[in-house]
């Protein structure tokens, strides 16, 4: 299986990401950064990798090492420098070094040096200023004339070595040890350079000129090789190598049964690399002279400059045929006769020396009004500027086919759109591939190694904010929308979608179903509504409970996107599940839950479809044994339940405490289903009992906080409230009460540990009935057993500790909270200072019910294990 081993999804260039770098027979490849110098003098056998396969790209080389590199290039590729083994005038180079061939040659010719005291130190780094300046002399330069010794010899070598190309594409400090891929870059770029020699007569360097056979690219694409007068290159003059220049890149494909390619239908061939991202632009090709049957380096040629790349969605045209704009910029562009024109612009399919389409303004068509179709606008465009005139005179297009996956099997991926079936033995697809995912497809027939190549497109989700024909606002931006099936891709204001977005355009847009969370309940809507003031159109306020615990009256103005137009009740709107969006105005569109709009979950039943449902017992209750409808409640689930008395949002885990069979209450309902595993368990449901006044059971869980000010009074949405700031053992939050009623005649000071119940936005049954005590020993287990002696008591106590025990950490002496707490934070008391007694450093509360007698809460001292003011016990 061929596999991407990373998701491409909405990048640019799209024919670079499957490029085959260079140094993919090292192990390793992927940390060589510089693959064409690389592959270039390894296929030259100027330098090479080690036994164990390995390139170490950023290890350094030695100057014996620089030496030997030296020499095979001198004698274009042979290494054996035994005829110059002897003595040598080094005396740290002993006979039988591995490198007296190489250093003899070397200091001979006058490109090495010693360091002195007869000294080559054969073992120290080479900079890249000295790299350089070893080359410079190969190519011509003389030291003594050039400069090239001597104090401030590193300036001037640095100056002349960026003069002629030296440390192009070079990113390490020259002046430091050079690591062998960017030696190996400085020795390719000489090779590139040309030679000179010094005229007596002009007392200065000429360029050293020679006859070679070069190819040319004709007008009909095809290549001639003539004898032609060029300046020598070092390449050339050492390893007898020549460039054809200016050829236009148009064909790369993998040669049947190899990893190499050729170029241009095998115009050069036995090329090491996919030079895919070059298609398109004028390219120089190095080769050894008479023999274009293996390619050594293809770069792109110094006037041709790729101006920008997008997509095919962000292509117009501009009046007066001499620009186009692409993504908003504006580029001037020329056809093959130098005149202005857009509608005469050659324009390449990628990777086929056919021709897509003989202007850039025929292609922008494609995308304008009801022609934008989703495989033109996310084709991929690349304008080239092939000359260096600053004006675009050839494009490279990229088609596409955009699909949805319909399957995926062991073997093979099948797509809609006509996209049909792709397998994993012959094409490139990436990795994870699932159904429904959102794909774009190269055809084989545009990528260089054969097979299609399957991407994976983004998926975002987001808000519409506004509309007009074709197009849709997104996050402040407005975006084209494609033409499909004789229509626009519809879209809604206000709405929100799953979007791919490719360029300047949305290919598809699914309205986002939401999840639980965003599920509400309306139990109770006004008689009637309200006329909005210069419209036939009408508001209804209804009471709505959301998924958070939190009520409020609502102003709703949609329902399922149709505005209300006349003056009713919403009939039947009360005692259901609902999604909502709030609205730009304020206002709320509402929807019901139902099997067509599942909240994100799996199934939905009404409450007529309950009867039979149940497990067992009442046949009219939705609510039995722990279940609802006969489905098992996740814990996490939200349940809206309603009486005649009140209303409460419930977690499934509080429902599920219930007493497993309520005689007393005859429920009814609706829920959604999610299924995990092929197990259903309720996520979402409402259930309601209008016979029975009688309050929730097990509606309220027991929080525990501790008080970090004491209770003051505050007004809230208008209204004068209690409140307490208290920490959580996460945070410190503000609680808020109805009245002073629901602290039960408690006064909340800080540094008090307290007890109480969540009642929608507000709290009650508030208990302070905490007991200061001094830790005797503790067992550290959950549910384990805690030995104290309370403040004020002789006696000790053993107590259990619940099986849901909080344990809050503060600081009590500033009355502060402090995270991290657990079990392990209890720790036993320390005396005082005469040793005599211990000091209490915990609060603790005691249970009722099925915890009577247990701990439910304690909160420790985290800062000197002692609470504040100290109070002593006996010991």
């Amino acid at each position: 299986m061929k596999n991407l081993k990373k998701v491409l999804a909405l990048v640019l260039a799209f024919a670079c990401a499957f490029t085959m770098f260079a140094g993919a027979a090292f192990t390793d490849s992927a940390d060589i950064e510089q693959t064409e110098a690389v592959e270039m003098l390894s296929a030259l056998g100027v330098i090479n990798g080690y036994t164990d396969g390995s390139f170490k790209p950023n290890d350094t080389i030695s100057r014996a090492e620089a030496a030997k590199m030296i020499y095979t290039i001198w004698n274009g590729g042979n290494d054996n420098a035994a005829a110059f083994e002897g003595k040598s005038v080094f005396t740290d180079v002993y006979s039988g070094h591995w490198a007296e061939g190489y250093i003899n040659f070397c200091y001979t010719n006058g490109i090495i040096n010693g360091k002195g005291n007869s000294q080559f130190a054969p073992d120290d780094k080479v900079t890249g200023t000295e790299l350089a300046k070893m080359l410079l002399i190969c190519m011509g330069y003389q030291a003594d004339k050039s400069g090239l010794t001597g104090t401030g010899y590193s300036q001037r070598t640095n100056a002349l070595a960026s003069q002629n190309g030296l440390y192009d594409d070079v990113t390490a400090a020259v002046a430091q040890a050079m690591p062998r891929q960017y030696a190996a870059q400085i020795m390719y770029n000489a090779l590139k350079a040309d030679t000179v020699k010094w005229s007596t007569d002009a007392n200065a360097y000429e360029k050293v000129t020679t006859t070679a056979m070069v190819g040319h690219m004709n007008d009909d694409g095809t290549i001639s090789f003539t004898s032609t007068t060029v300046n020598e290159t070092m390449g050339n003059k050492c390893m007898d190598l020549v460039t054809d220049e200016r050829i236009l890149l148009t064909q790369v494909d993998q040669e049947e049964g190899r990893t190499t390619y050729n170029l241009n239908n095998g115009a050069y061939t036995r090329v090491a690399t996919d030079y895919s991202d070059l298609i398109g632009q004028r390219v120089n090709v190095m080769h050894k002279e008479n023999d274009t049957s293996k390619v050594y380096g293809v770069y792109a040629y110094e006037d041709s400059k790729v101006v920008a790349t997008g997509y095919v969605g962000q292509l117009e045209t501009v009046a007066g045929g001499e620009k186009v704009k692409l993504a908003g910029t504006e580029y001037k562009v020329e056809d093959a006769a130098g005149n202005l024109n857009n509608a005469a612009t050659i324009v390449y399919n990628l990777n086929k020396d056919t021709v897509a389409t003989d202007s850039l303004s025929a292609l922008a068509a494609t995308v304008v009004g009801t022609a934008r179709n989703r495989n033109a606008a996310a084709s991929e465009i690349k304008l080239i500027d092939n000359n260096g005139n600053g004006k675009v005179d050839t494009a490279v297009l990229t088609p596409v086919e955009i699909g949805q996956v319909n399957s995926v099997t062991a073997t093979s991926v099948t797509m809609d759109n006509s996209i049909g079936t792709k397998k994993f033995a012959d094409d490139t697809i990436y990795d994870g591939i699932a159904k429904d995912d959102y794909v774009r497809v190269i055809g084989d027939d545009y990528v260089s190694a054969g097979g299609n190549h399957v991407e994976k497109l983004d998926v975002i989700n987001a808000k519409v904010e506004g509309t007009r024909t074709g197009e849709a606002k997104v996050d402040g931006t407005w975006y084209k929308l494609v033409y499909v099936s004789g229509n626009w891709l519809k879209v809604e204001t206000n709405t929100t979608y799953d979007m791919v977005i490719v360029g300047n355009t949305i290919l598809y847009a699914e309205e986002t179903e939401g999840s639980v969370t965003d599920v509400a309940y309306i139990s109770a809507v006004a008689s009637t509504g309200d006329l909005v003031l210069g419209t036939g159109d009408y508001t209804q306020d209804v009471r709505m409970y959301f998924a958070d615990g939190t009520d409020a009256t609502v102003t709703v103005s949609k329902v399922a996107g149709t505005k209300l137009n006349n003056n009713r009740a919403l009939s039947g709107f009360d005692n259901k599940l609902y999604t909502y969006t709030k609205l730009s105005d304020g206002t709320y569109d509402i929807e019901a839950v139902s099997a067509t709009n599942l909240a994100g979950c799996d199934s939905f039943r009404a409450s007529a479809a309950l009867t039979g449902n149940v497990v067992s017992g009442s046949a009219t209750s939705a609510y039995y044994d722990s279940k609802i409808g006969g489905v098992s409640i996740a814990d996490d689930a939200v349940i809206f339940v309603e009486t005649k008395k009140e209303t409460k949002v419930l977690t499934g885990a509080q429902v599920k405490n219930w007493d497993k069979d309520l005689t007393t209450l005859a429920f009814s309902g609706a829920y959604l289903v999610e299924q995990s595993n092929g197990i259903n368990y309720i996520a979402a449901a409402f259930l309601n009992d209008d016979d029975a006044n009688v309050s929730i059971p097990g509606a309220k869980d027991t929080s525990y906080a501790y008080a970090v000010v004491n209770q003051y009074t505050t007004t809230l949405n208008g209204e004068k409230k209690i409140a307490v700031d208290a920490w959580n053992g996460t945070e410190t939050v503000t609680l808020y009460a109805d009245s002073v009623a629901n602290f039960n005649g408690n006064v909340l000071n800080a540094g008090q540990l307290f007890s109480y119940k969540v009642n929608g936005n507000y709290i009650e049954d508030v208990s302070v009935a905490a007991q200061e005590a001094a830790v005797l020993g503790f067992d550290g287990k959950a549910e384990g057993e805690l030995r104290l002696r309370d403040f004020g008591v002789v006696t000790d106590g053993t107590y259990t500790l619940a099986e849901d025990c909080v344990v809050l950490a503060v600081d009590d002496a500033n009355n502060e909270g402090v995270a991290g707490a657990t079990l392990d934070s209890i720790v036993e008391s320390g005396y005082n200072a005469t040793g005599s007694h211990r000091v209490t450093n915990i609060y603790y509360m005691l249970g009722s019910g099925d915890d009577a007698g247990k701990i439910v809460a304690i909160v420790i001292d985290s800062e000197n294990n002692k609470m504040d003011p100290e109070h002593l016990v006996v010991s």
